[in-house]
C-alpha cells in the first residue's frame, strides 16, 4: 500500500500540497467507495435529464421528441445545446471508467472465468430483458408507432419484431450495457492469458493525461470521417467511442494498479476547474466560429477543421472533467446517508427502466402547451423521482429481479 510506505512527516507534507488525500486506499474488491457511488448516482440522474433534454429540444435521438431546434428561442437553443454537448462529452465516458475500475477489482477477486460468467449474467440478462420486453413494450403500448395497435395484434407485432431482427438494435439506453459486455469479455480473455502486475502503480501525471487527451481527440476525429455525430450502428454511436474506450482502459488501469485513491487531489481539482471554465468558454467559441450557431454542422464529422477542433474539445472535456469530478467527489462528496444509499442501490434500475416512465410522463403532459425549456425542467426531475419510486417500491422487491438490478 502506497500510503503505508510513506513516512508520517512526509505524508503530512504531501497532504498539505494536495499530493495525497487523507482517505484510506481501496481495500478488498467487495468494498464500495462512497464518493464513486455518489458520482455514479449523479450521472444516472443526468442520463434521465439528457433524454428529457432531447425530448424537448429535438437535438439528438430518442423514442419521443416534442421539440424542434428551429422553433426554439435563442436562450432555449443555447441552454439545450450547451447542456447536451458538454454532458455528452463526459458523462457516459465516466460510467465506463467506473465500470472498468470495479471490473478490475472483481476480476482480481473472482478470476477471469468466474468474472466472465458473472458479467454475462449481470450485463447479458438486463440487456435481453430490454431488447425482448421493454423496447417492444415501448414501441407497441406506449408509442404506438404508425398506429400499429389499429392493424396488428400484440402477438403479430411481436412475432414480426423477432423475425425482422429489429431487436438487435433495440437496446435503448442499454447500448451502454451491450458495449460494456463487449469490452469486458475480451478483458477477461486477456487476463486469462496474461496476469496484471501485482505492484501498485503511480497515477497518471499531467503530461500523461494530455497525451491521453491527444490520442483520444485524434481517434474521435478519425472515426467521424466515417461515422459522424448523429449516426449509429445498431444503436451504438461509434462517433463517441474514442473517449469511451480511453476511459474504460484508464479505469482498468486504476483498478488493477490501485492508484485511484492516491490520485493527486490538487491535479484533479485543477482539471475540474480548468475544464469547467475553459471548456464552457471554448464551446461558445467553437459553436460561433464553426457556423454551428447558424445550422452549419461541419463539426459533427468529416475532413475539416471544425470537426478536428470539436473532437479535441470533446476529448479535453471527457478525460479532464472525468478525473476532475472524481477528485471533487472524493474531497467534497464522500459521505453516505440513507438517501445516497437509496440512490446508489437503485441506480442501475433507474438507468434500465427510466425510458418507458419518462416517455409516459412526456406524453401525459403533451396537452400542456408550455415553453419547451419549462416543460423539460418539470418533467426531468419528475421522471427521475417516479423511476426511483418504481424501482425501490416495486422492481427491487420482485423475487429474482433484485439479483439482476443490484
Amino acid at each position: 500500500m502506497i500510503e503505508a510506505a510513506v513516512s508520517e512527516p512526509y505524508r503530512e507534507a504531501m497532504k498539505e500540497k494536495g499530493m495525497l488525500n487523507t482517505l484510506p486506499l481501496a481495500g478488498p474488491a467487495t468494498r464500495r467507495l462512497g464518493y464513486l457511488d455518489n458520482l455514479r448516482s449523479l450521472v444516472i440522474f443526468l442520463v434521465v435529464v439528457t433524454h428529457s433534454n432531447v425530448t424537448y429540444s429535438g437535438i439528438g435521438s430518442w423514442y419521443y421528441t416534442e421539440g424542434n431546434p428551429a422553433n426554439l428561442d435563442i436562450l432555449s437553443r443555447i441552454l439545450f445545446g450547451l447542456y447536451g454537448s458538454f454532458t455528452q462529452a463526459w458523462f457516459m465516458g465516466i460510467l465506463f471508467f467506473l465500470a472498468a475500475f470495479f471490473a478490475a477489482r472483481s476480476l482480481a477477486k473472482r478470476g477471469p472465468a468466474a468474472f466472465a460468467k458473472e458479467r454475462l449474467f449481470r450485463l447479458g440478462v438486463p440487456l435481453l430483458i430490454y431488447m425482448f420486453v421493454i423496447d417492444p413494450f415501448i414501441q407497441y403500448f406506449i408509442m404506438n408507432y404508425g398506429n400499429i395497435r389499429e392493424h396488428s395484434t400484440v402477438l403479430r407485432f411481436y412475432l414480426d419484431y423477432l423475425a425482422s431482427f429489429r431487436w438487435i438494435g433495440s437496446t435503448g439506453p442499454l447500448w451502454f450495457v451491450e458495449a460494456l459486455l463487449l469490452f469486458s469479455l475480451p478483458y477477461a480473455a486477456w487476463r486469462a492469458i496474461r496476469r496484471p502486475a501485482k505492484a501498485a502503480g503511480d497515477p497518471p501525471r499531467v503530461m500523461t493525461v494530455i497525451l491521453i487527451i491527444t490520442a483520444t481527440g485524434l481517434a474521435a476525429f478519425s472515426i467521424r470521417l466515417f461515422q459522424p455525430i448523429g449516426t449509429s450502428f445498431e444503436n451504438l454511436q461509434l462517433c463517441f467511442f474514442a473517449s469511451y474506450v480511453a476511459l474504460f482502459l484508464l479505469g482498468l488501469h486504476a483498478g488493477e494498479r490501485r492508484w485511484l485513491e492516491s490520485f493527486p487531489e490538487k491535479q484533479g481539482l485543477t482539471w475540474f476547474t480548468v475544464v469547467l471554465g475553459a471548456g464552457l468558454v471554448l464551446w461558445f467559441v467553437i459553436v460561433a466560429a464553426s457556423g454551428a450557431a447558424q445550422g452549419d454542422l461541419l463539426l459533427t464529422g468529416g475532413l475539416n477543421w471544425q470537426s478536428f477542433v470539436y473532437a479535441f474539445w470533446e476529448a479535453f472535456v471527457a478525460i479532464g472533467f472525468s478525473l476532475g469530478l472524481i477528485a471533487f467527489f472524493r474531497k467534497y462528496l464522500n459521505g453516505e446517508n440513507r438517501f445516497t444509499k437509496l440512490l446508489a442501490a437503485n441506480s442501475f434500475a433507474i438507468y434500465m427502466f427510466h425510458a418507458p416512465i419518462l416517455i409516459t410522463i412526456s406524453l401525459l403532459v403533451r396537452p400542456w402547451h408550455g415553453v419547451p425549456l419549462l416543460k423539460h425542467v418539470v418533467v426531468a426531475p419528475l421522471a427521475f423521482t417516479a423511476t426511483l419510486a418504481f424501482s425501490s417500491l416495486i422492481l427491487r422487491r420482485i423475487p429474482g429481479l433484485r439479483a439482476v438490478l443490484k
